[in-house]
């Protein structure tokens, strides 16, 4: 049986709003959240609690075992995986005790390519050097670095070391693994670009990004306290952001780039599936009773929950079944997410 997916294509005429959402499993890319374990305390991350930087108490500590991947991801399923790409919402991925294993069943099993995003201060170098051997080029580690010193760095990634996480970004650049770092952009540190840039490069990194932070909804400032009950604060850049297009301005077209042009899926510490990452959160919400936002299409889903997790129902069952099919497309033309409306519209 072939695992080619697709799901409807929906166009509303005079409201302006569009919604396209189709995923292809032949070869689907998947977006794992699988561990909520973590060695570090970023003040705006979802895991982190703000006053005392430990991790929120609703918030379980999960990690899947090697066998719990195969379950989800057997050797059948794992033929039509495109990429893997392990992003922690709730926790480190490198923080799972068989990750090694996990990355070999992946290499020996099928030909997805592999991508982590991880602080990197964890294990040893002998992990690292070990994993960037086994995934070679098929493998992209992306190291989270901060600053140009350990006081810039952890300004914002608290609890972790720049020395290690430079250690081992040198240890994986010997290798054929891929090597790319990422860096999240606050007022302390908006003006070390460069240098930021030229000491990952140094250090092996081939790659780099920035991003500025996203988590001020408040206001341009967040406020946290630390471990030891000192109050400090994070600032939002101070550069000028650019517009958005004029023409896209008001534009009210919701086009799910999750299914298309992404293809991709994600799958929560749960096992549960999910159509992107900004669902994750809302869903998260939604079952601690904070979510207001369309109760009725979640509450769908949180009925038949099990059909919907990948550690109980193969994953091209979730993908075809009637919440994503028709439940998720129908909300966009009858009452959309906020978050659907926030993030995929006017981005055509």
């Amino acid at each position: 049986m072939t695992l080619a997916i697709y799901i409807s294509t929906i166009s509303i005429d005079g409201t302006g709003i569009v919604m396209i959402t189709q995923w292809d499993a032949h070869k689907i890319n998947v977006f794992l959240d699988i561990c909520t374990y973590c060695n570090a305390g970023c003040p705006q991350c979802h895991r982190t609690n703000p006053n005392g930087l430990q991790k929120q108490d609703w918030l379980p500590l999960v990690q899947w075992s090697l066998a719990d991947f195969k379950t989800a991801f057997p050797r059948k399923t794992l033929r039509h995986i495109n990429h893997f790409h392990f992003c922690g919402t709730y926790g480190d991925p490198m923080m799972v005790k068989d990750i090694y294993e996990i990355v070999e069943y992946i290499i020996k099993n099928s030909n997805s390519k592999i991508k982590f995003d991880t602080n990197g201060a964890m294990r040893n170098e002998d992990f690292w050097w070990d994993i960037s051997v086994l995934g070679s080029d098929r493998l992209t580690l992306a190291f989270d670095v901060d600053g140009i010193n350990e006081e810039m760095h952890a300004h914002y990634r608290r609890f972790t070391s720049l020395e290690k996480v430079l250690d081992h970004m040198n240890i994986a650049s010997q290798t054929n693994c891929n090597v790319h770092v990422q860096t999240i952009l606050f007022k302390h540190n908006q003006d070390y670009k460069e240098e930021i840039r030229a000491l990952c490069k140094e250090n092996g990194a081939t790659h780099h990004e920035f991003m500025s932070s996203n988590r001020f909804d408040s206001g341009p400032v967040t406020h946290h306290v630390d471990e030891n009950g000192n109050p400090f604060i994070l600032e939002e850049v101070t550069k000028v952001k650019a517009s958005r297009r004029p023409d896209l301005i008001g534009e009210r077209k919701i086009v799910c780039k999750w299914a298309k042009p992404k293809n991709e899926v994600v799958v929560n510490f749960d096992g549960q599936v999910l159509p992107c990452c900004y669902h994750q959160n809302p869903y998260s919400r939604k079952f601690r009773g904070l979510l207001k936002d369309n109760d009725e299409l979640y509450n769908k889903y949180e009925k038949d929950k099990l059909k919907y997790n990948v550690l109980h129902t193969p994953l091209k069952d979730i993908i075809e079944s009637k919440w994503f099919s028709e439940d998720l497309p129908d909300s966009i033309e009858n009452k959309p997410l906020e978050i659907c409306t926030a993030i995929c519209s006017r981005r055509v």
